[in-house]
């Protein structure tokens, strides 16, 4: 199962939700379809007629239908509007390291359960002797003692590991500005006053386009 986090936020394409500290949003089949593929495609900037395409396959809407996908899931953000960035335009854009993508396997924890629970069932059969019936309760007592602090090592280099993670995503984020790709060129800064049709045209195209708090574009190479 594969699930998707920004910051404390979490969004399951299997379930159609988007969860945040306040609540859990059911998404529809047609908005978990437009962010899962903004996420996936993080840093590009997809426009209107695919993201229509992708949300409702095979079917004829007007497209005012992706108006309404994209403020529901601004909406499901709550006061996190900017995870979807409007290109004027052009499209709709997710910057890159917005969200850390997180594979599970839930039939692992299953049969590790199973397997635990098989290592504590008695062994002994012949529970008529009290000798053996001894024997059993150490094995049952040496089983669980065995058994949990393993599992609490595990379950504490899990959440080593989520918090590593994280700590890696704030820094990221934190020491550089949300970029896109246009044509191979790299634009950073404030990508959401990005308009295409002001794109200087005498770019080399071998530095970066930065976006200032104005909408002034300049290059560094």
């Amino acid at each position: 199962m594969i699930i998707y986090k920004y910051g404390k936020d979490v969004f399951e394409p299997q379930k159609s939700a988007y969860t945040n500290q306040e609540a859990t949003t059911k998404l529809s089949a047609s908005e978990t379809k437009i962010l899962q593929f903004l996420i996936d495609n993080s840093g590009e900037i997809i426009s209107r007629e695919k993201l229509l395409e992708i949300g409702w396959p095979d079917k004829v809407v007007v497209p005012n239908s992706l108006n309404v996908a994209i403020a529901n899931l601004r909406k499901a953000f709550k006061s996190k509007n900017e995870i979807i960035i409007t290109i004027k335009g052009a499209g709709f854009t997710i910057a890159n390291n917005t969200f850390i993508q997180q594979q599970f396997q839930p039939e692992i924890v299953v049969d590790n359960e199973q397997h635990n629970a098989e290592q504590l069932q008695p062994v002994d059969h012949h529970s008529d002797s009290n000798t053996a019936g001894t024997d059993t309760h150490h094995t049952k007592q040496a089983s669980t003692t065995h058994s949990f602090p393993t599992m609490t090592k595990i379950s504490y280099g899990v959440c080593l590991t989520a918090m590593l993670a994280w700590v890696m995503l704030w820094a990221s984020s934190w020491q550089s500005p949300p970029c896109v790709t246009v044509n191979n060129q790299k634009i950073c800064g404030n990508i959401e006053m990005l308009n295409l049709q002001k794109l200087p045209q005498n770019l080399s195209g071998k530095g970066t386009v930065y976006i200032d708090t104005t909408g002034k574009m300049y290059e560094k190479i």
